[in-house]
This record gives structure tokens, sequence and C-alpha cells, in this order.
């Protein structure tokens, strides 16, 4: 029975070439390899047990139990049992391959990336996959479901990121595709249980055994400390501060973590090789230059898609809220397809790549850096080949994309964030800070409506307010309404009264005299300020707007209202309180003229953006300042 798989005709000829010229072993040998490190750790775990049968000989070899050999004795069987615990009986959680979430369309739901991956394979010479799994993010990875050591080929799965068939055009992905395939044709894949099985028992017992080493340290420390506590309390000296005693379990894991280092430095330099062969591989295919590009492309295209989840797509989780459906990863074509975002990611993408130095090179990186491995691409002969203008986009591959990217969310996301609300790009900024500060307000409104009612005052509405203060439940009192009645209340001088049935803080609950009356009108003054806010966006004064290509989240202000609701707030919460500069702000009589606002960009809508990424998409973000929500104007 053959090992290998060997493709037919030039494409064998290529591959057998590309895996010499990289020193890539054959499969025979790295079966062998991966074989003979697993059996070594069990015969290490078998020579510390043998090693500590001849010791035991040795002590016994006179016949006398001494102190000495009775200790000795003691010893062994703790590090024999350590050894048949950790090492030879428990199974550790890293024994399998983990499952990757994901999608997998059949070849009758997307019948052209199936034609294109089976085509690729043909001409790369090796067995197609028999699923394609879309998954999140910006990778793409190749697994075997082989048996009997890798003997005997098992199904195939082909994994691609979602963020490569957005932000890639065509001609790059069939490079990463024929990548991938390559290492099929490698035979790389052969032996990925055995790789797993071997790296998942050899981390598991490393980290029990230092998990064990630790604990017992720690328990020792306790005991002394406890032991010296009881010396201070009946008056005598503290003992003499000794080190800790290592026990067997601290030396077992500086020997098995010494082989797994072994191990792993040996194992990881194989996979760095297959990686360059898998490059030759997609450069025969796809050719030279559009595979160059693929891998600077690439890196910058994850850092994108980070970017984007982490700022976009879950700006709205304080307020449980998401943006459309298919959009929770499908939203980063609209952030690649803004012409100032994209212009800056090009530019970056085509830039030079920064050189690592030697202190940063690991032994234990499965992959090459990538100037590495673009260097040994651009060293090959000029295969004439270019793109081919237009570029079409990756994800034009795909048969209603919309669709899939809505099964994607579907399999990716938790039960609780499916139940978000959905809400259009454009509104999600605004809806973020309307449900925020409404949330906020609503302890101030029931305390104006409670405070109200104490004095026998006509509050229409106010009463029914649910426990998040929802603006819909405000009766008639309409936008600025609400807030006028409560500038009413404080002009009558309620203030302190509604500032008393605000939530406190234990500090606060504790205050009295002048220091409660601080605590209260600080409280006021904070739940007025969102309610203040919440008015300037009801009624339109301020605006939210959604900004694809700086910070995430864009306001629009008059000129200086910041300032001015500061002081307005100030004279809200004087003694005497004056509560006309606060309503002349939020009526517009009190900040410049529209003219002067900031000059915002049209921002559209979601349905208004191309559906696909552009012809050149760009890939790796700048830094965005301040996170999900910048510092708002207000």
């Amino acid at each position: 029975m053959r090992l290998t798989s060997r493709p037919a005709g030039r494409a064998a000829a290529a591959g057998e070439t590309a895996v010499r010229e990289r020193g890539v072993p054959g499969t025979p040998l790295r079966a062998a390899l991966v074989l003979g490190l697993l059996l070594g750790f069990y015969v290490l775990a078998l020579l510390v047990l043998v090693a500590l049968a001849v010791l035991d000989v040795f002590l016994a070899r006179d016949g006398s139990f001494t102190v000495m050999a009775v200790e000795g004795y003691l010893g062994s069987l703790a590090v024999a049992w350590c050894v048949v615990r950790v090492v030879l009986l428990s199974r550790g959680p890293g024994d399998g391959q983990n499952e990757v979430p994901g999608v997998s369309p059949a070849p009758r739901e997307q019948p052209e990336l199936w034609r294109r991956v089976r085509d690729l394979a043909e001409r790369v010479g090796t067995r197609p996959p028999t699923e394609i799994r879309v998954i999140p993010g910006a990778n793409a990875m190749v697994r075997e479901d082989a048996r009997w050591l890798g003997l005997i080929a098992g199904e195939r799965r082909l994994f691609l990121g979602v963020a490569l068939l957005i932000g890639l055009p065509d001609d790059e992905l069939d490079a990463v595709l024929a990548h991938e395939l390559g290492h099929y044709a490698h035979d790389d894949t052969r032996l990925g249980g055995l790789l797993w099985a071997l790296h998942g028992r050899l981390l598991h017992t490393a980290h029990t055994l230092r998990q064990r080493a630790a604990r017992e340290e720690a328990e020792e420390r306790a005991r002394a400390a406890a032991r010296a506590a009881r010396r201070r309390a009946a008056g005598k000296p503290p003992p003499v501060k000794r080190a800790p005693t290592r026990g067997p379990d601290h030396y077992l894991a500086l020997v098995f973590s010494a082989y797994a280092r072994l191990c792993l430095r040996l194992t990881k330099a194989v996979s760095r090789r297959q990686e360059y062969a898998a490059d030759l591989v997609a450069a025969r295919i796809a050719g030279r230059d559009t595979t160059a590009a693929a891998l600077r492309r690439i890196p910058v295209l994850d850092a994108a898609d980070d970017l984007y989840l982490r700022e976009y797509a879950l700006m709205g989780r304080d307020a449980g809220l998401l943006p459309p459906e298919g959009q929770f990863h499908g939203g980063l074509a609209l952030l690649l397809a803004d012409p100032a975002r994209r212009a800056d990611l090009e530019a970056w993408a085509r830039g030079p790549l920064p050189e690592v130095v030697p202190e940063e090179r690991s032994p234990y990186d499965s992959h090459p850096p990538t100037a590495d491995r673009i260097a040994v691409l651009e060293a090959l002969p000029d295969d004439g080949r270019t793109a081919t203008l237009p570029r079409r986009p990756a994800l034009a591959l795909l048969r209603e994309p919309d669709r899939l990217l809505a099964d994607l969310e579907r399999a990716v996301l938790d039960r609780e964030t499916l139940s978000w609300r959905r809400v259009p790009w454009a509104e999600l900024p605004a809806q973020i800070r309307r449900e925020s500060w409404a949330r906020e307000a609503g302890p101030l409104l029931g305390a104006m409506a409670q405070a109200a009612d104490a004095r026998g005052a006509a509050v229409s509405g106010v009463t029914h307010l649910d426990h998040l203060g929802r603006l819909n439940h405000l009766g008639h009192l309409g936008r600025l309404g609400r807030l006028s009645r409560l500038l009413d209340l404080v002009d009558h001088g309620l203030l302190y009264d509604i500032a008393g049935r605000l939530p406190r803080s234990e500090q606060a609950g504790r205050s009295s005299g002048r220091a409660a009356r601080e605590f209260a009108r600080t409280a006021f003054r904070s739940a007025l300020r969102q309610l203040a806010l919440l008015t300037a966006l009801d009624t339109g004064l301020c605006r939210w707007e959604l900004c694809w290509s700086g910070p995430p989240v864009r306001a629009v202000a008059p000129v200086q209202f910041a300032e001015a609701l500061e002081a307005a707030l100030d004279h809200a919460v004087a003694d005497p309180p004056g509560t006309g500069p606060l309503r002349a702000l939020l009526s517009g009589g009190g900040v410049a003229p529209t003219a002067s606002w900031s000059a915002p960009s049209a921002i559209p809508s979601a349905a208004s953006q191309p559906a696909h990424p552009p012809a050149h998409p760009p890939a790796h973000p700048p830094a965005s300042s301040g996170g999900p929500y910048p510092k708002d104007p207000v």
C-alpha cells in the first residue's frame, strides 16, 4: 500500500519538486517522526518508572531498612504514582481536533464555488474536499479524517474564512485555495490526527504537572504562614524562613516540558517547510505575483475584520442591538467599500513589510514570517502572468450571498445574541445612545413623577414609565415636554425632593446635612445631563451618524454645544436654580445657528451600499480612536 497519492504528469513533478526545494521530508518519514515522538512520550514515562525501580533495588541491595532507605522507597512511590496518574492514565481535552463552527453549503446551493474548488484540485493533481465550510475570520485551512495512522485516506474538509470571500479578488482567492489544496497534494493532512494527539498529550501533561506543583507549593506556603501566625500569637519569634520544598510534580514537569519543547520544535519546523511548499503550488496555479499579493493582503484583511467586528458589528452589544440580518459578517464589505478606508488600506497592503528580527522568530511558529514567504515567491522566475482587469470580487462566486451570511450568523452566534433587536446601519448609532440614555434617565423621570404626586402636581403621562423609562410611555408630553415639565418642578423648588428619590451609593446613603445635599445634587445633575442629551437627540438638535472611514460614530452638534450644555446644567442645579439657559439651549436658541454646525458627510444606508467589495479590497485598518463609542462632543 502506498503512503502517498501521487498526482500524475506535470502536476506530480511540480509538486514533488516543490517539496524537495523546501526540504520537506516525504510522508513515510514524517509519519515515522510523529509516531516516534508520540511513542517516545510513553517511553519517557516508562524510563522514569524503570529508573525508580533501579533506585529501589540499589537501596535494598544490603537488605537493611534504614531511615534513608525508607524515605527513598516512599519518594520513589510518590514519583511513580505521579507518573502513572498524570502521564499514563489521564486524558486531556486536546486529544482531538476542535470543531470549527460554520456553514457547509452543498454543491447544489453554491455550484460555482464548488466548481472552482474542484477545478483547482484537478489542476493541482489531488482529490477535492468532500466538504467546504465557510467560517468566520480571514483564515483558510484543510483537514483530513485519515485512519490507521494516516495510511488510509479519509474525508477531506476545506475551511474558508468569510472575510476572504468578502475582501479578496477571485484570482487571489484561487491562490489561497491552491495553497490549501497543495497541502492535500503533499499529504500534509494525513498526519493531522497524530499531530493533534501528540500536541494535546504533551501540553496537557506538562500543564497538569505544573498546576499540581504550583498547588502543592501554595499549600506549603499557607501552612508555613499559619505556623508563623501561631508562633506570633504565642509570643514566640517567627520561624526561620525556608525555601518551599519541591515535590515530584515539579521535577516531572521539568522533564516532560523539555520533551514537549523538543517535539514542538521538530514538528513545527516541518510545518514551516510545508507552508513554503504549498506556496510554490499556489504560485504554479495562480501565478507568482498573485500569490504574493494574496499573502500581503490576508494579514491586513484579518486586522480589518477584527476592527469591523469589534467596533461596528458589536457596537450595540450593551444595548442589545445588532445590524441587519446577514450584516454581522457581511457588513465588512461596507467598511472595505469606503473610498478613504480603501485608499488607506491599499497603501498599507502594498507598502513594505516589517522585517522580523531574529529575536522575534520563534521555533514554535507553525508558519514562517510572511515577509520570508513573499521573498521566496519573488525569487522565482517571472511567469509572465498579470492580473486581469477588471478583477471580480471573490464574493461573486456565491449564489445568494446574503442568505449564506445569514446562515453563518445563526451557526456562529449564540441564542442570546441572536435574540437582540435588528436595527438598520444608518439608525444604529443614534438608537444605541437612545437606549442607553433612556435607561439612565428612567430613574429621574420616575422620581419626578413621585415628587409631583407627593406635592399634588399633575404630571400627565409620566407615571406610566416602565423600568427603563422608555420614551414611548411618556404620554402626550412629547420630546421637549418631559424635560420642560421637570424644569418646571425644579423652578418650584422640588430639586432636592426629586434628587432624594434617586438611587444613591452606599457612601451617599450614610451622609447627612450639607454632604447629603451635595451628593443628591451631583446625582441629579448626572441624570439631568442624560435626559438633556436624549432630548437633543430626539429633537434633532444633535445627531450621531455611522462613519466607515474613521471612528465608527461621528457626532454632529452645534458649535460649542458641549460647553453650553455644561454651563446650562450648572445653572440648573445652582442655589437658587436657573433653568432658563438649559431651556434656551435645547430649544435651539442658546447656540450658534445651523449654518455653523459641523458639516456631516452623507452616510448612506446599508441597502444603498455596494453588495460586493471593491475590485481592490483594502485590508489592514488603521487604529481607531476611542473604541466603539468615541468621546461625544456633548
